[in-house]
């Protein structure tokens, strides 16, 4: 498996968090991984273009970039859905997860202590 810089970072946060994922569940984190990479390729390639060009006569059409893009990322949410990374997704298959306590619910548990 060949990853770039985008699709690498993703493979270790998911791996890193995911742990509901199985050995089956390989193959579909690559493609996305990978996805992620082209998607970052066709931001890049974006950034040094503009998202309406222009024929010789002047006529103006959308960057076939911006399709692309647009594409791949209904890819990527598709495939974020089918692994569970979204938390909705982990609602549906029933993956708890563990929320830390934030500012204000940590002052009112001091308080409640002090009590």
């Amino acid at each position: 498996m060949h990853l770039e810089d985008a699709g690498r970072k993703l493979w270790e946060r998911v791996t890193g968090g995911a742990h509901w994922l199985a050995d089956s569940d390989t193959p579909t984190l690559i493609l996305l991984c990978e996805k992620y990479d082209r998607r970052a390729g066709f931001l890049a390639d974006l950034s040094r273009s503009e998202p309406v060009l222009y024929t010789d006569k002047g006529y103006a059409y959308p960057n076939p970039l911006v399709g692309m893009l647009s594409t791949i990322e209904t890819e990527i949410a598709r495939l974020f859905s089918a692994l569970g990374l979204t938390p909705t997704d982990r609602t549906r298959m029933g993956v708890a997860e563990v929320k830390a306590r934030n500012a204000f619910e940590e002052m009112l548990a001091r308080r409640s202590n002090r009590e």
